[in-house]
């Protein structure tokens, strides 16, 4: 029997400064292991706990190319762990002094690590390393009301976060210039229950989002750091999505359909139109995240049969048809 679909992360990417990729997850046992890649592109090493019980998972990379990673536990408090040095051991689970409900890493433009959460009281908080590869500032509140959370970064740097606000509506907030201040929240067109946001070719970001009848939209900035087109469907129901870039700019959304298949779309060109085609690149999918291969290969990986951990990817960078489903502890090259 597969699990139901549920809100949470529990898989993240990370990928290692020898270009070597990391996957975090939390176990059917809620367990939080991760395995790596004992070289770029290449074989699996095999799975290791990080000996700590989490719900929900995120990964960033600090300024000097060591992995952080972020989680909730079970009692809902934010932790996070670190390697000691670049691809090396952990240095052991921390308290952030805070409780999370959901949580999205990204690098400031000077390489500080800001992770933004959904609170226990349902606000948007947000903390910050105060200087790269250091300690962090404590949490701080940006909205009243959240329920999920995904932050870019444009392409003159500052970050920017989307969220679920009240009643379901799209927000977005933003740094008034590289790691700086905070703008304010405004609303964007349409409701959400999920949102995840990827970057064009041409540094413009597009955010993708799936509303209550698990239809999925998205808009886009009119030009890099600018203002936003509107909704539009894609034209595709889903329980769950991510986006990723391929090594050619080109943009592709990869989602769990109704049964529970994994299917993609892309932009036909970069910063372009999106195709009507898609593969099935995976099946009895409840959670899914997306990585690149040293060599720009996407890399999917997702809770699958068994609730176990599958994985497929690209045969060449920017192209298809994917390889055959496999467990995430083959290799990613014949």
């Amino acid at each position: 029997m597969t699990r139901e679909i549920s809100s949470e992360k529990r898989i993240a990417i990370g990928r290692n400064r020898d270009g070597r990729l990391e996957v975090f997850f939390v176990g059917k046992d809620g367990v939080l292991r991760h395995n790596w890649q004992s070289r770029p592109n290449g074989l699996w090493e095999g799975e290791s706990s990080l000996k700590q019980n989490a719900i929900e998972v995120g990964c960033g990379v600090n300024a000097d190319g060591r992995l952080e990673v972020f989680w909730v536990a079970p009692d809902g408090t934010l932790m996070h762990d670190w390697q000691l040095t670049p691809g090396g051991k952990w240095a052991g689970a921390e308290d952030l002094k805070a409780k999370a409900k959901a949580l999205a890493v990204a690098s400031n433009a000077d390489g500080r690590l800001e992770v933004f959460y959904v609170g226990a009281d349902g606000a948007l908080h947000h903390d910050w390393q105060l200087a790269p590869n250091g300690d962090w500032n404590g949490p701080e509140k940006l909205a009243k009301v959240a329920s999920a959370v995904a932050v870019g970064r444009n392409q003159d740097g500052r970050l920017e976060v989307f969220y679920v606000g009240e009643n379901g509506a799209v927000m977005h907030d933003w740094q008034k210039e590289p790691n700086g201040d905070w703008f304010g929240a405004e609303a964007l067109q349409g409701k959400a229950r999920e949102i995840v946001v990827g970057s064009n070719a041409d540094g413009r970001l597009e955010v993708f989002w799936r509303d209550d009848l698990d239809i999925v939209w998205h808009d886009w900035q009119l030009e890099p750091n600018g203002d936003w087109h509107g909704q539009e469907s894609l034209g595709v129901k889903a329980k769950r999505i991510d986006v990723a870039e391929n090594r050619d700019g080109r943009l592709e959304v990869f989602y769990v359909d109704g049964d529970k298949k994994i299917r993609n779309l892309w932009q036909v060109h970069a910063n372009g139109d999106w195709g009507t085609d898609q593969e099935v690149l995976g099946d009895e999918a409840t959670d899914l995240a997306i990585g690149q291969n040293q060599d720009g290969r996407l890399e999917l990986f997702y809770f699958g049969r068994g609730s176990e951990i599958w994985h497929n990817w690209q045969p060449r960078p920017n192209a298809g048809p994917w390889n055959p489903i496999v467990r995430y502890d083959e290799p990613t090259v014949g």
